[in-house]
């Protein structure tokens, strides 16, 4: 992999050179527009660092702010798509899989269930629920021994811990990598008006997790603002 992204990395070390040897004229300032909506989201135009290639035909290649370093965000994202595909494949599947060390008799599975994870990004409720459909439909109505899960199909290397968390541990990006991961480690919470009073209910249920439901009916005009759960460890390791 690293033989495959060197050239597509000096490509854009390179890229600033290219454009200095090239004859054709270059744009240095921005469209009207962008800067129209970088005024409406109250950014300056050096908070933007863009290059742009015409692909077809003639054109004039668009560089500004090209060789100034910006926070790159989920631009990352290309390159581990761009790792995947080429360690991976494009015809690349993701196999969560049961396995036992007991037998099936009538129904009925004499030992343990192991769920082992393969790494499916996209393991959610509703997966899991077909996967319990299959099971049964392959004969196992009751199990007499443990479910176990098992998370061992990743390595995990030793890597610096990452303490840029903005002074809240629960974003999204924060997520560890998981085999097992179900629904990006994300809890949904619901909540029903009930002829004026709020019922909050989260899904999956963790016994862990208690909910102080505060929550009011208000006029909608009222209403300000995003709503947000913040999260706080209580001493016995509850969650309210």
């Amino acid at each position: 992999m690293i033989k495959s992204l060197r050239p597509l990395l000096l490509a854009s070390l390179f890229l600033p050179l290219a454009f200095g040897a090239n004859a054709a004229p270059v744009n240095t300032t921005l469209s009207p527009k962008v800067q129209q909506a970088l005024k409406t989201n109250k950014l300056q135009n050096d908070a933007l660092s863009l290059v742009m290639i015409p692909l077809d035909g003639p054109g004039t290649p668009t560089v500004f702010n090209a060789d100034v370093s910006m926070n790159p965000a989920s631009t990352m994202k290309l390159v581990t798509t761009y790792a995947a595909l080429e360690m991976l494949g494009p015809t690349h599947q993701w196999k969560t899989e049961f396995y036992t060390d007991g037998t099936l008799s009538n129904g009925i599975l004499q030992g343990n269930l192991y769920l082992k994870g393969g790494g499916d990004p996209k393991l959610n409720m509703e997966k899991l629920w077909l996967l319990m459909r299959d099971l049964r439909a392959n004969g196992v109505q009751q199990i007499t021994g443990d479910l176990v899960l098992d998370r061992s199909f990743f390595e995990q290397p030793q890597l610096p811990v990452f303490d840029d968390d903005g002074n809240d541990k629960n974003k999204p990006f924060l997520v560890k990598p998981d085999s097992l991961m179900v629904n990006l480690k994300a809890l949904r919470f619901v909540a029903r008006n009930d002829a004026g009073k709020v019922l909050i209910s989260v899904e999956p249920p963790i016994a862990s997790i208690r909910i102080d439901n505060q929550v009011k009916a208000v006029n909608t005009k009222q209403c300000t603002g995003d709503v947000r759960y913040n999260p706080v460890t209580q001493a016995d390791g509850s969650v309210l």
